[in-house]
């Protein structure tokens, strides 16, 4: 049986689209969606946060899209396709384990395999009239080179999707922090307003701290300031409180941002009245609620 072959471009144009088309599908989804072995390796091992972490994910395949396009050679799409498929495989292993696998995961391995298919059955690339097979050797260097700062470039310009938020139809939503106490954190109404948290305590393992605020309340700046300042072994999530529609701050409340450069901010929906009295804490254990502190009552920091 005659084998079929397919052109020799096909198999780095398939690869570059694989690689851009993964890109992009991150910043549309945000940061959560990163591979989470190659996230969590970059957040330990570079003290990355989420977000930069996953912007250095989307860079690298930029640039191995980038890559893959200017080097039009077999060896490079099969390299790529090899890379894809194991970076999804060892995703769907880890989601697996968290029983969260999606098609995504799915997709990018199926992309990563036919990749691999096309390159082992590519037609060898045309000899040029020197003799020579692709670009040079100074070329390629200059190609990879290349590639990655236009890949970086372009990751730093763009910037996530931020509509993956769920507006509430309600006008006064009260989040009844205390009652959370001794439940898992995706049952409560933190998963359903700001359905991203969960995501970003999975780099603690589950355990970390959710603390809510308001950039005019100087309480909340003294909270911060007396317990999350400087490094820190665990997330915390710094859930800012918005004022509600057509409320106004009072004058001389302007006391600039929260101080806390190891907290990942979010921001409730805007539009509705909040009944959350910040400052308030909620300290997370593997995935439940373990206690709740504010202002008035609780201590959650005494073995802190």
């Amino acid at each position: 049986m005659k084998r079929v072959s397919v052109p020799a471009i096909v198999p780095p144009l398939f690869a570059t689209s694989a690689f851009a088309l993964a890109g992009v599908w991150i910043l549309f989804e945000g940061a959560q969606s990163a591979p989470a072995p190659l996230r969590e390796f970059l957040m330990r091992g570079f003290d990355l946060a989420i977000e930069p972490s996953a912007k250095a994910i989307v860079a690298g395949f930029f640039a191995l899209a980038l890559i893959c396009l200017f080097i039009r050679e077999r060896w490079v799409a099969l390299f790529a396709g090899a890379f894809l498929s194991f970076l999804a495989l060892m995703s769907i292993s880890r989601a697996f384990r968290d029983g969260e696998v999606s098609g995504s995961m799915v997709f990018g391995f199926t992309l990563g395999i036919a990749t691999v298919i096309l390159a082992m059955r590519s037609a060898p690339p045309a000899t040029s009239s020197r003799g020579r097979l692709g670009l040079s050797s100074a070329w390629r260097v200059l190609a990879v080179v290349l590639s990655l700062a236009l890949g970086a470039s372009l990751a730093a310009r763009l910037d996530f999707h931020r509509e993956d938020r769920f507006t509430p139809p309600a006008q006064v939503i009260d989040m009844q922090l205390e009652k959370s106490v001794g439940q898992p954190l995706n049952s409560t109404l933190i998963a359903t307003y700001l359905p991203t948290v969960q995501a970003m305590l999975a780099a603690g393992g589950n355990t970390g701290w959710v603390v809510f605020f308001n950039p005019h309340c100087s309480a909340c700046h003294s909270f911060f300031d007396e317990h999350f300042q400087g490094p820190q072994a665990e997330p915390i999530i710094a859930v800012e409180i918005p004022l509600a529609d057509g409320e106004v701050a009072a004058v001389g409340d302007e006391l600039g941002q929260i101080s806390c450069t190891s907290c990942e901010f979010v921001e409730l929906p805007k539009g509705p009245l909040w009944l959350v009295a910040p400052p308030a804490a909620l300290r997370v254990e593997n995935g439940i609620v373990t206690c709740y502190s504010d202002k008035i009552s609780g201590d959650c920091f005494s073995a802190k």
